[in-house]
Order: structure tokens, then C-alpha cells, then sequence
């Protein structure tokens, strides 16, 4: 029941955050047909759409623009990451390794976060090359912390936990595909 809670409760954030966020934006009109394609040539095809669609930005956004809303995509998963890998810190409180773990991953996605606000403002200079390698790097953060804390036998990474870390994966693939065909 908790878990179910939790759940929903991220799951509303998610909706709000991509509700409220009305930043100006200073890209050309898209259509379905546009984001259909960016999205239908990517590795996850029904995660792009759902992350796109649900940005008061898409309508107007063009290729880049659709980058730019699955980068936003990908950082409200590390935050929601951090967030509750954060939240194991007070079960591993008195296991010293298990502690160490869970406060290095907040470091990772700490580092992550940085190179995904750089990839924002590449994006907006249009250095694509530095984009790619920004979101190469925040993905090897996630796959660091996910990995140290799989080898950790002590630590329990919760289904939603796990989620998220194939969420931020596909989001990281997703983002990587359009910046290759730019």
C-alpha cells in the first residue's frame, strides 16, 4: 500500500511538473507528424511520446526542442532518483557500507545533473557533440550508482527505484538517438 502510494504520488509530481513548467521557448511550430517521427525512430518509441506530449512545449518545438523536453524528461528522473535513493539513507542509517553507497549515488546523480543543465545549454548553442557527450556522462552517474548499489547485497533497490533507473535509461537512449540525427 505504501509502495502503491509512493507510486502514484511521484507519479502526480511528474504530471504537475510537466503541467506547470512554462518556460518560454523560442522554437518553430511542431506537429504530431514530427514528434511521431523523432519519437518512432528511437529505441523507445511510446516513452518519448509520453514524455513529449505531456510538455506545453512540444506544440511548439521543433527537432531540437524535442530534445530539449526528453533532457527535461531525464532530469525530473534524476531528481526523483536522487530523491528516493536518498530516502534508503534512513533504512542503511546504521549499516556504515550501505550508508557509504547510497550517499556516493547521491554524488552521481548530483554530477549528473550538472551535465544534464550543460546539455540544455549546448542544446540552446547548438553544440550537439557537447550535448552527446553531457548525456553519455549522466548516464554513466546512473548506471554507476545503479550498479554500486546491485553489488551491495544489503541494499534492497525497490521496483521503484528500479523503474526509474530504466526510465532515466530509456529517456538518456532516447535523447542520444536525436542528437545523433541532428
Amino acid at each position: 500500500m505504501a509502495f502503491h502510494k509512493m507510486s502514484m504520488s511521484s507519479t502526480i509530481i511528474v504530471l504537475v511538473m510537466f503541467l506547470l513548467n512554462h518556460q518560454p521557448s523560442t522554437f518553430v511550430r511542431a506537429d504530431d507528424e514530427l514528434i511521431r517521427q523523432v519519437c518512432h525512430n528511437s529505441e523507445a518509441p511510446t516513452t518519448c511520446n509520453q514524455c513529449v506530449k505531456a510538455d506545453n512545449r512540444s506544440d511548439k518545438a521543433n527537432t531540437v526542442g524535442i530534445a530539449t523536453i526528453v533532457v527535461d524528461c531525464i532530469k525530473i528522473q534524476a531528481n526523483n532518483l536522487q530523491t528516493n535513493i536518498s530516502t534508503l539513507g534512513s533504512i542503511y542509517k546504521d549499516d556504515f557500507a550501505a550508508n557509504r553507497t547510497i550517499t556516493k549515488c547521491g554524488e552521481l546523480f548530483s554530477h549528473a545533473k550538472s551535465d544534464l543543465n550543460a546539455v540544455s545549454q549546448d542544446l540552446k548553442n547548438g553544440d550537439y557533440d557537447a550535448s552527446d557527450r553531457s548525456i553519455f556522462n549522466a548516464l554513466l552517474y546512473q548506471n554507476s550508482c545503479k550498479n554500486q548499489c546491485k553489488n551491495n547485497p544489503k541494499i534492497i533497490i525497490t521496483s521503484h527505484i528500479f523503474y526509474g533507473f530504466k526510465m532515466y535509461e530509456e529517456l538518456s537512449q532516447i535523447a542520444l538517438s536525436i542528437l545523433n540525427r541532428l
